[in-house]
C-alpha cells in the first residue's frame, strides 16, 4: 500500500471517529435536556404551583387604546347610567348583608342608665351569623289497631306501613339521604359522621349500621343511574374520561387493587354518570356508549379510546386543553415556544368564553368559531409543522408538538360543529370532587362497594350540575323510590327534577 493510500485510509477512519464522536455528543446532549427537564417537572410537582393558567408574558406591559400616541384627547365625557336605589340600610365597614330569608331571633339591650323623660325615635339593628348544630329527631308512625269479631273469631287488623328505604330499619329517608350526602359531598369518612352522630345525640350506633344505611341508599339510587345510563346511549354527543381508585382484595385482609372509575357525560344535557371498572382496557368505552354507537365521542389523548373511536360511525373529537398542559409544562426550558402555543390557546378560549357569557346557540358559536377560531387553528397548524423537526423528541417542548400534531384532527373538530366543546372541561370538572372524597376516604372496601358508589356519584354529580340542593333531592329520591316501579322514575331525575316552590 502506497503511503497516499495509507494516509487516505487514515483520514476515512478519522473521519468516521469524528461523526462517531459527534452522534455521541449529540444523545448525549439529548439525554442532559430530557433530564434536566425531567428535574424542572418534579421540582414544580414538590414546590410549584399545580395550576394551570397561563399570563402572556405582554400582560400588562402595554394597554392598546386604539389611538395615536401623540394624538390629542378630549379629557370630557358624557356619561349616562342607570343607579339602583338605596333602601336607606347600609352594613359597617362594607360587609355584605345576610340574607333575609334565614331566621332572626331579636334580643333587647335595656339601656343601662335612666331614660327618665326620653323619647325613644328608633333602634339601632346588629345582626350576627350563628350557628346551630344539625338536629336529630324521632318521627313515630302511629297506626291505629282495631278488632273485630267475625265468625266467633277474634280479628285484629291495623294499616300497612308506607314503603320505606330501609324496611324494619332506625334510619329514615333523611338520615340515610345525610349519610350519603356527608361522604359524596362533604368527603367526610363515615367512620367520622358516627361520631358526629354519637356527640349529638348521647347514643352509640354500630359503624356497621351506618355502612347499611349508605348501602341500602345507594341501592335505591342505582335505577337512577342504570337510566341516566340509557338517556346518555340515545344522545349523540357524549364526552368519556376515568380516574384510578384503590379497592380492596377480599378476603385477602390489607391489600387492595386499582381499579377505575369510568365517566359518561352528555354536555347539552347536563347528565354525567359514574362506572366501576375493574381495568382501564379498550373495551371500556363500548361497554360505556354500547357497540352499535353512532355520534361525537369526545376524550383525551389516551390510547385506550383509539380503539373504540376509529369505527366509521363515531367522530372522535379531542381536548385542546389537555394539548396545552404539555406546552405549559415546557416553559421552563422553552419559553419562547411554549409561551407562543399558550397564547394562541388562550385566544381560543376567550372566544369560548365569550359563546358562553352571550348565550349563544350551536350555530351561532359554530359561525363564531370560523370567523375568528379558525385563522388562528391555522397558525398554529403551519407553527406545529415548522417546529416538529426542529425539537428534540424526547424534550419537553419536542413531545407537546407532536401529540397535538398527532392529533390535530381531532383537536380541530370543534370548528366543524357548534355542540362540540374546545376540551373536555365538562366531565374534568365532575372528576374533582371524586378526586377529593379519594383522599379522604381512601379506598373502597369492595368492588361490589365500589360500583355502589359509582351510582351514588352519578346521581349527585348530575344534580350539582342541574344546581339542585344534594341532600334535597336525595332526600326526594329515597321517599319517593320505594314507592315506584323501575320504570316510573323519569319525573325524578335529576336533570328532570324541580324542587317544589
Amino acid at each position: 500500500m502506497s503511503p497516499y493510500e495509507v494516509l487516505l485510509t487514515e483520514n476515512q477512519r478519522y473521519v468516521h471517529q469524528n461523526q462517531e464522536q459527534k452522534q455521541l455528543i449529540e444523545k448525549l446532549q439529548s439525554e442532559v435536556t430530557f433530564l434536566q427537564e425531567r428535574i424542572a417537572w418534579f421540582e414544580r410537582q414538590i414546590f410549584g404551583q399545580k395550576r394551570e393558567r397561563h399570563i402572556s408574558d405582554d400582560t400588562q406591559i402595554e394597554l392598546d387604546l386604539g389611538i395615536e400616541r401623540n394624538e390629542e384627547v378630549d379629557t370630557t365625557e358624557r356619561i349616562e347610567y342607570d343607579r339602583k336605589k338605596s333602601n336607606g340600610k347600609r352594613t359597617p365597614h362594607g360587609r355584605e348583608e345576610i340574607p333575609p330569608h334565614l331566621p332572626r331571633i331579636r334580643i333587647p339591650i335595656h339601656p343601662d342608665f335612666d331614660t327618665t323623660g326620653m323619647e325613644q325615635i328608633g333602634e339601632k339593628i346588629t345582626e350576627e351569623l350563628h350557628y346551630k348544630a344539625a338536629e336529630f329527631y324521632v318521627k313515630q308512625l302511629v297506626r291505629p289497631v282495631f278488632a273485630t269479631i267475625q265468625n266467633g273469631f277474634r280479628t285484629v287488623v291495623c294499616p300497612q306501613l308506607p314503603p320505606r328505604c330501609i324496611e324494619k330499619g332506625k334510619a329514615g329517608a333523611s338520615l340515610v339521604a345525610q349519610t350519603i350526602v356527608t361522604k359524596c359531598v362533604d368527603h367526610i369518612p363515615l367512620y367520622r359522621f358516627k361520631q358526629q352522630i354519637d356527640r349529638s345525640c348521647d347514643m352509640h350506633i354500630a359503624q356497621s349500621t351506618i355502612d347499611g344505611w349508605f348501602s341500602r341508599g345507594a341501592f335505591w339510587f342505582e335505577p337512577v343511574d342504570r337510566r341516566l345510563q340509557e338517556i346518555i346511549r340515545a344522545h349523540d354527543y357524549a364526552q368519556l374520561d376515568e380516574t384510578s381508585v384503590q379497592v380492596m382484595i377480599r378476603p385477602t385482609k390489607g391489600k387492595s387493587h386499582r381499579g377505575y372509575m369510568w365517566l359518561c357525560s352528555a354536555p347539552e344535557l347536563k347528565c354525567v354518570t359514574f362506572n366501576y371498572f375493574h381495568t382501564r382496557n379498550k373495551d371500556g368505552p363500548g361497554i360505556l356508549l354500547g357497540p352499535d354507537y353512532q355520534g361525537i365521542v369526545q376524550t383525551d389523548g389516551l390510547e385506550v379510546y383509539s380503539a373504540f373511536c376509529s369505527k366509521s360511525t363515531i367522530i372522535h373529537a379531542g381536548c385542546m386543553y389537555h394539548a396545552r398542559r404539555g406546552f405549559k409544562d415546557a416553559l421552563g426550558n422553552d419559553r419562547e415556544r411554549a409561551s407562543w402555543m399558550l397564547d394562541k390557546i388562550q385566544l381560543l378560549s376567550k372566544i369560548e368564553e365569550k359563546a358562553k357569557v352571550e348565550g349563544y346557540s350551536p350555530e351561532e358559536r359554530l359561525v363564531l368559531r370560523q370567523e375568528e377560531s379558525s385563522p388562528i387553528m391555522s397558525e398554529m397548524k403551519q407553527w406545529l409543522t415548522d417546529n416538529l423537526m426542529e425539537s428534540l423528541p424526547k424534550g419537553g417542548i419536542g413531545k407537546a408538538i407532536k401529540y397535538m400534531y398527532n392529533r390535530w384532527d381531532e383537536l380541530s373538530r370543534f370548528l366543524s360543529d357548534g355542540r362540540i366543546e374546545i376540551s373536555t372541561n365538562f366531565i374534568e370538572n365532575c372528576v374533582r370532587p371524586f378526586a377529593i372524597g379519594r383522599k379522604n376516604w381512601l379506598f373502597c372496601g369492595s368492588e361490589s362497594g365500589a360500583r355502589r358508589l359509582a351510582s351514588v356519584y352519578s346521581v349527585l354529580a348530575t344534580a350539582k350540575l342541574n344546581g339542585l340542593n344534594p341532600f334535597e333531592y336525595a332526600n326526594v329520591l329515597l321517599e319517593e323510590l320505594p314507592k315506584r316501579t323501575a320504570n316510573n322514575i323519569d319525573d325524578l331525575l335529576p336533570h328532570i327534577w324541580k324542587p317544589q316552590a
